[in-house]
């Protein structure tokens, strides 16, 4: 297994000069622990990201959503929401966070219908639709969790635009970068959660908690 996972945001003066230099490369690295910024503010899962991140406009984009229609970041605002990235035929690490992120919207009861999760493709080629939709059914994803799909040239604008490394073609072990973004209701990054490791369940299900309870 070679997941790579955002690059750790420590030495947080140093990335609110150089957060752009951190971030290049799409901002991967193989570090997958949990660093020292884990658990700031009000949130036990999520990291600090750097000043220049902070609150500004989730990017853009506007994809095919696996069980019909199309979403988009304007049509997700009013709610806060989750993104993340996957393929269905990951050996491990998206099964994993597919769990992790069904299990603490169902720590939340009723008020999970509150947000919603976006997963975002990193194979275009292995996710079809039909294959997606197994996926969805397999790990009882409920139906405010939105898995998009599209071409490569669809999605890559994404995937810079979030700092995320696609699947490497033909590698049989999970490749690409591994986490979650937490975006409020009004469509701007609040901070991120790196998803290469188990996850606390209770934990996640609190950050989510305090991403609906923000105004």
């Amino acid at each position: 297994m070679r997941v790579r996972a955002l690059i750790p945001f420590a030495g947080l003066a140093v990335l609110a000069v150089c957060a752009v230099a951190v971030l290049s490369d799409r901002g991967v690295g193989g570090a997958t622990k949990a660093n020292s910024t884990i658990g700031y503010g009000p949130y036990l899962t999520a990291s600090l990201i750097p000043q220049a991140l902070a609150n500004s406009p989730a990017p853009r984009f506007d994809l095919t959503d696996a069980r019909g229609g199309m979403i988009s970041t304007a049509a997700l605002r009013g709610k806060p929401y989750a993104i993340t990235f996957l393929y269905v035929h990951c050996p491990n690490i998206c099964p994993l966070i597919g769990s992790e992120i069904h299990a603490a919207l169902a720590d939340l009861g009723p008020k999970a219908a509150g947000m919603n999760v976006v997963g975002i493709t990193v194979d275009p080629s292995g996710d079809t639709k039909s294959d997606v939709l197994q996926w969805l059914a397999l790990h009882q994803e409920p139906s405010n969790f939105h898995y998009l799909i599209g071409s490569t040239s669809q999605l890559r604008p994404v995937w810079n635009a979030y700092h995320v490394a696609p699947q490497i073609a033909g590698d049989p072990d999970s490749s690409h970068t591994a986490l979650i973004w937490l975006v409020s209701r009004q469509g701007r990054l609040q901070a991120l959660i790196s998803a290469g490791v188990a996850i606390n369940v209770g934990n996640l299900a609190h950050d989510f908690r305090v991403l609906m309870e923000q105004t």
